[in-house]
Parts: C-alpha cells; structure tokens; sequence
C-alpha cells in the first residue's frame, strides 16, 4: 500500500483496468451544519450555495473518469453531492444507488449542537483539555477515540435527552462494521459488473474509521468537502490505492 501518489488526475480508462474495482471514497459537499459549524451526524442538512456550486466543480473534475455505479449514503447531502458531481461530469445517466450504512457517524444527544463546545466537552471527558491535545495522545486514531467517548458520554446522559438507547451515539465499532459492510456490498457489486471505477460519497468520520483499518501506517487527515480517497477492492480487501483526502478532483474543475 501507498499514502503518497502523484496529484496529477488519471482517468483510469486504461484496457487492462478489466476485473479492478477503484472506488472512490468522497465525502459530501459543505452543508449549512458545515457552515454553522454544528454536528450533523445522522441529521439531515442541505448543501449550502457554496457547497453545490464545489460539488459542481469536483464534478467537472471528474470527466473522462467513466464510473460502473455510483453510490451514496441516505441523507441529503450525499445523494445531492453524487448527483451535482455526476451531471457535471457528463455521467447524469448513471443511477445512484442509496445504501444507509453509508451515513455519518451518529452523535446521539449531540446532534446539531455546536461543534466545537461540543469537541471539547468530549475530549473533557477523556481528560484532555482540547483537541489537539486528544491528537497528541491518541494520533491517527483519534475519530475512533472520539467517537468511543460520545457513546459512553451519551449513555451516561449529561444533556437529560429522552432518546432510546438505540438511537444514542454509535460506538467505532458499530461505525465500522455498517462501512465495512456497505463497502464491500459496492465492490462486489462492481465486480459483478466486470470492475472499474466506483464514486462513493459518504461522510468524513465514517471515512476516517473505516480508511485507519486498511494499514497501521495510515494516519487520515481531516477530510476537506469533496475530497477523495481512492480504494482498490479485490478478494474480499481493502488496500490504498491514491493519496489520502486528496482534493486533485476539485482543483482539476477549475472556475467556471
């Protein structure tokens, strides 16, 4: 595996492609949640003017990149994101396909609070003053630890929500095993198809869970709106297949 491949954009229509899948793991354009800087998790927040208008230009980035299947996860912004990227880059007719292990992370209580009041009561929680603090101890593992904590802070029930305990913060785990599951649902899917390229869009926690699994040397960054992670899948595996939240695809669509 490799976290380091050129910026350059390939479009991957080579003839010997036959029989791989690539997909590509994207997270949904910027949103008013994103904007207000609120946690969106589960919650249901439409792409701003801004986003759409990114959304429209990684789109554009992405022509002469022809794609077997599109999928994308259940809320808004990531059906709204596959399908401004899609028309702009001349694959409208390709059907999105919607699989909801393919959401954000849940929060639980903490759904559409303020994001950074709400980050450093969890990493309060954990004993660490702020953020980069928390990045300090726990690393490329951090979204894991981060997420791990708002579970057992949201069934101790600070906030006194009445939400059941099926509908509180995930745990990673529980994370993991949706994306793991939808993922290679998608894979074999394009396999089935004959290989070749995948757009995927889901969210930036659940990406980051699931990209740390693929190998101890990965360390995700924060995912910019509209960046790419490119993954092979074959064999029932995983492995890095470009660099880590690139954003090649936006910068390649330019102004319009």
């Amino acid at each position: 595996m490799t976290n380091g491949a050129s910026s350059a954009v390939s479009n991957n229509l080579d003839p010997d492609s036959t029989g791989r899948v690539t997909l590509f793991l994207t997270r949904h354009g910027r949103t008013t949640a994103n904007s207000m800087h609120l946690m969106q998790g589960w919650s249901d927040f439409p792409l701003t003017k801004e986003g759409r208008e990114g959304v429209r230009r990684f789109g554009r980035g992405l022509r002469g990149i022809h794609f077997v299947s599109a999928w994308c996860g259940n809320l808004t912004r990531h059906y709204d994101t596959a399908r401004e990227a899609l028309d702009a880059s001349g694959q409208e007719d390709l059907r999105i396909q919607v699989d909801p292990d393919l959401r954000e992370d849940n929060f639980g209580s903490y759904e559409g609070r303020d994001e950074i009041e709400t980050l450093t009561t969890v990493c309060n929680y954990m004993g660490y003053e702020n953020r980069d603090q928390l990045r300090e101890a726990t690393g490329r593992m951090i979204s894991a630890y981060m997420q791990d904590a708002f579970h057992r802070l949201d069934l101790e029930n600070p906030l006194g929500t009445d939400l059941a305990p099926e509908d509180r913060a995930e745990t990673t785990e529980q994370v993991l095993t949706r994306m793991k599951r939808a993922l290679t649902r998608i894979g074999e899917d394009a396999l089935a198809r004959g290989g070749g390229n995948v757009l995927v869009v889901s969210s930036g926690m659940s990406l980051q869970q699931f990209l740390i699994t693929l190998g101890d040397d990965i360390d995700v960054p924060d995912m910019a709106n509209t960046s790419v992670t490119k993954v092979a899948y074959a064999n029932g595996r995983f492995s890095l297949a470009g660099p880590l939240a690139s954003m090649e695809y936006f910068q390649a669509g330019g102004e319009e």
